[in-house]
């Protein structure tokens, strides 16, 4: 359970350097700043010390204009579409991530906008 967890605190981390508000789950807060992306795991055991996640990112702008949302859609198809995917070695595990497919959800609102991503992470930890 304690992986679990460490994989959505670091996600959630790293998904702050793109989109600020960034949040597992739902965004719970009760002032809402745009744009903001929430997140959910499903994951699946790859190997005796390894965990593969599909990390579903949902990315909400409130606006008239593209501009916000295109932007951080752009930022992370860029960080986990580079040769080879992300990588990167911590602590406790050496973490691979890679950009899968993007979609844009309709909201029925002239301003509310929503983008879907996918992306796979695959975990090996450190035993």
């Amino acid at each position: 359970m304690s992986q679990r967890i460490d994989v959505i605190n670091y996600l959630t981390g790293l998904f702050s350097t793109i989109v600020p508000e960034s949040h597992y789950l739902k965004n719970k807060k009760k002032t809402v700043n745009y744009p903001y992306q929430t997140f959910s795991l499903t994951g699946e055991p790859t190997t005796f010390t390894g965990q593969g996640f599909y990390v579903d990112v949902d990315i909400f702008d409130n606006s008239t204009n593209d501009v916000d949302i295109e932007k951080a859609v752009s930022d992370m198809i860029e960080k986990f579409n580079q040769d080879g995917g992300f990588h990167q070695l911590t602590d406790k595990f050496l973490v691979q991530i890679e950009y899968r497919n993007d979609n844009p959800i309709p909201t029925g609102s002239d301003t509310l906008q929503r983008r879907a991503l996918q992306l796979y992470a695959k975990f090996d930890w450190r035993i």
